[in-house]
């Protein structure tokens, strides 16, 4: 716990859908720990999910992150992990609460040359899985109100904006990504969905 906020020394029971864990100070809450990849797609250049806990407080400001899983290649054999992580814990004391409103831009990570697909998936899971948990009103004080209120979030396209873009830098910031799916891939994904019928019937 206090990896993710100082002084913290307990985790609460997970709560919701997608879960999000309460952390607490003695009885006082601190803020909560969730899992990126339970909130948004976070598929790396490997086509697998690059996973992090992410801790956000109150007020939506990003308090820690910890990278759990990932299967990057020029992570696993070439570039430090560290340097990695160096890179995205510059969004740690970010204001989530002011880039949900749109009254701030997004925070941005640090590019690691030769990983630029991994740091930006990373940084951008992050940010809108965040983005996500403020709009649904489950990270304040009030959260578990406002999560059952039942209000909706409007999105819509922006039509004043385009762009014309050369593939370098769509396949860079990983607009663009290749993702190969196995066999096993599909057999897992159903049986992890909880529906006996496809669960019994992966292939």
């Amino acid at each position: 716990p206090a990896d993710f906020f100082p002084g913290a020394d307990r985790f609460g029971p997970p709560q919701g859908d997608p879960p999000v864990v309460p952390v607490y100070r003695g009885d006082q809450l601190q803020g909560l720990v969730y899992l990126n990849s339970d909130f948004v797609n976070a598929i790396g250049y490997s086509g697998k999910p690059i996973q992090l806990l992410i801790g956000i407080d109150p007020r939506g400001v990003l308090t820690g992150l910890k990278l759990v899983e990932h299967k990057e290649p020029i992570v696993l054999i070439g570039i430090p992990e560290k340097r990695i992580l160096q890179a995205v814990n510059k969004l740690i004391g970010s204001d989530m609460e002011s880039v949900a409103r749109g009254s701030a831009p997004a925070p941005q990570v640090d590019i690691v040359s030769g990983a630029t697909v991994t740091v930006l998936v990373i940084g951008d899971s992050i940010v809108r899985s965040a983005t996500k948990l403020i709009k649904s009103g489950r990270h304040g004080a009030q959260g578990a109100a406002a999560a059952n209120s039942g209000a909706g979030v409007s999105k819509t396209i922006d039509t004043t904006k385009s762009a014309v873009r050369d593939w370098e830098s769509l396949v860079g910031d990983g607009s663009v990504r290749r993702l190969m799916v196995s066999v096993a891939d599909v057999n897992e994904a159903f049986a992890k969905t909880g529906n006996a019928a496809a669960a019994s019937h992966p292939e």
